[in-house]
């Protein structure tokens, strides 16, 4: 009997974090320019100052991109930062990368009012796509984090993936193979 309660608690808790992690608001805007736009290659550039913070970004979206069937690359491969880094020469990588679209994913302004009283100083991200084709963006998504900042950089990474590749797919911007 108490190892049954104790496999329903387990089993609550369970649940309740998954739809935690489902309930996480994303708030997407699409271009009305881009309304019948699919995509199926992306660049993806996570612009944080630490490299290995942007390789894990760029890496977990790459691969939840490529699980849903997408090809990706991440832009640390496109411009590795052996070479010079600035706009101009992630801006060629980009439009040399063949990618149809470039996923940028920014840390929203931590220090803003509304960030540290309204978001509880919680982690958030601002994603655009940018169409590779007339250099626009099509996207804006604004994610709250879901992992939380206590939680390892991988988990972060993965969270903020799935949900910029379930926002994408619910906006019926990913190219759907027959």
């Amino acid at each position: 009997m108490l190892f049954d309660f104790c496999r329903r608690i387990v089993l609550t808790l369970v649940c309740l974090m998954l739809a935690g992690c489902a309930s996480t608001p994303a708030y997407r805007f699409v271009d009305p320019g881009y309304d019948d736009t699919r995509y199926d290659g992306f660049i993806a550039y996570a612009a944080f100052t630490d490299l290995a913070i942007e390789a894990a970004f760029e890496q977990a979206l790459c691969k939840r991109l490529l699980a849903a069937g997408h090809a990706c690359t991440p832009m640390l491969d496109a411009a590795p930062p052996t070479r010079e880094q600035d706009g101009a020469s992630r801006h060629a990588a980009s439009r040399a990368s063949g990618a149809q679209a470039s996923i940028v994913i920014e840390l929203a302004d931590m220090d803003s009012v509304s960030r540290r009283v309204i978001g509880q100083a919680r982690p958030a991200y601002n994603v655009r796509v940018v169409d590779n084709a007339d250099q626009r963006v099509a996207v804006q998504l604004a994610i709250e984090s879901p992992a939380g900042a206590r939680a390892a950089v991988s988990q972060q990474a993965d969270a903020l993936a799935r949900q910029i590749v379930a926002a994408l797919d619910q906006a019926a911007l990913l190219y759907q193979r027959p």
